[in-house]
Formats: structure tokens, C-alpha cells, sequence
């Protein structure tokens, strides 16, 4: 999961990641962290590239109401929860979504609360993030953009939506993290995502209007998942 966390106070900013880190080792999560002293910093390029941003409401430049306002205008599945010194200004929440708000000072245990309340919508969201370390460096995508993952010599192709991320690593290791995911081995040097099938032909599947190739020895695995996906 990547979490954004955005604060003009660098303080706030540390103390908020130390929180984040404690409660992943408390329950053995993976959580990737950014920070950013402004809401414009984060706006600046956002690519939906988050699964949790907690905002400081009273920022300089637009402050972090204003900007979950612009950001629920892309991405209507980020979960949003606020940090504020008032309260009255979290009452908004309503408008953006927001799952809760945290009174600063922050204390852990308040802090964890509404944390896991934030993981919990998330979860129902359906959002989920993969950070790839890709030849051009980290790249947060979510996974429901991934098309398919394909076998390239020494590199693996994660087709998606908006572009091709090329990553190191053998596809049986990538296979195993993807599995929670509804990625199913449809071929000796293919994954497809389930969710994005739209027809299975005798020889190919079309994921996201592409045509790839499916093997014999596969066919009958990669039905079964599909018809346990599709019953949910």
C-alpha cells in the first residue's frame, strides 16, 4: 500500500510516518510512504498513484480540503482521512469522502483507530498499489490498471493503462504476489488480470482490448479461477 502524507510542518510530517511504520509492524503490513509539505506538491502531476492520503487541513497555498476537492474529481477511490488542529473545518469531510479526521496534537492510539478505519474503507474500495522497482526507477500502480505481465528475457512487462513498466525478476516470483490479486498464469510467459478479461477464445485471451496468447496446459486452471472470480 502507498500512503501519502501531506503537512507545511515538518515535524508533524516525521511524526506521522513513525505512526505509519509502527502500526505495519504491529500488523505485519508493507506500507510505501511519501511526503509532501504542500497540497500543491502533491497535486502537481497526481497520477491516482495512492491508496491513503492524510491531510493537513490548514496548509499556505490550497489547503487540504481544497485539494481533496480537486482530487475527488479523478479519483473517486483514495481514501482521504484528515489531520487538523479544528475540528469545525473537518466537518466538510462529508464532501470529499473523507473516512475520519485525527485532532492534533496526535496520539498513537488515536492515530491507530483511525488508521485501521482508513485501511478498512480502503479494503472496501477496492483500491490496491503495487510499487515496482522499474528500470526507471519506483513507480506506484494501482493495480487494477495492470492489464497482463509478460516474460521478456530477463525483464517482465507489466502492461497497464496509461503505460509499459518494465521490472526485473523471473514471473514465477511475481506470479506469487500478484496470486491475491485475481492474476492467473494463462500461458508459459503471461499473467493475466481476471478482472480485465473480456473474451477467452480457443487460443487467446482480449485483456483490455489486447489479444494474448493462452496454453494448453493452463486452459483448465485458468477457467476454474475465472469462473471462481466471476462468482466472487
Amino acid at each position: 500500500m502507498h500512503i501519502a502524507v501531506v503537512d507545511d510542518e515538518q515535524e508533524m510530517r516525521i511524526q506521522l510516518e513513525t505512526y505509519i511504520r509502527r502500526f505495519a509492524e504491529e500488523t505485519n503490513n508493507t506500507l510505501a510512504i511519501s511526503q509532501f509539505p504542500s497540497a500543491d506538491a502533491l497535486l502537481k502531476d497526481y497520477r491516482s498513484a495512492f491508496d491513503i492520503i492524510i491531510f493537513d487541513i490548514d496548509m499556505p497555498g490550497t489547503n487540504g480540503m481544497d485539494a481533496a476537492r480537486k482530487i475527488r474529481e479523478t479519483d473517486s477511490r483514495v481514501t482521504i482521512l484528515f489531520v487538523t488542529n479544528m475540528a469545525q473545518y473537518a466537518i466538510n469531510g462529508y464532501e470529499v469522502e473523507a473516512v475520519d479526521y485525527i485532532i492534533k496534537p496526535v496520539g498513537y492510539y488515536d492515530f491507530s483507530m483511525k488508521f485501521q478505519k482508513a485501511l478498512r474503507r480502503m479494503e472496501r474500495n477496492g483500491r490496491r498499489t503495487l510499487l515496482l522497482d522499474t528500470t526507471g526507477g519506483q513507480v506506484a500502480v494501482d493495480v487494477n490498471e495492470i492489464l497482463y505481465v509478460e516474460a521478456k528475457g530477463h525483464y517482465l512487462l507489466y502492461k497497464t493503462e496509461k503505460a509499459d513498466r518494465f521490472v526485473r525478476g523471473s514471473l514465477s516470483e511475481h506470479e506469487k504476489s500478484l496470486k491475491p490479486y485475481h492474476f492467473e498464469r494463462v500461458q508459459k510467459s503471461f499473467l493475466a488480470n481476471l478482472a480485465r478479461i473480456e473474451n477467452i477464445k480457443t487460443a487467446e485471451l482480449i485483456v483490455g482490448g489486447i489479444p494474448i496468447p493462452t496454453g494448453k496446459l493452463y486452459r483448465e486452471a485458468l477457467m476454474k479461477a475465472y469462473m471462481r472470480y466471476i462468482r466472487g
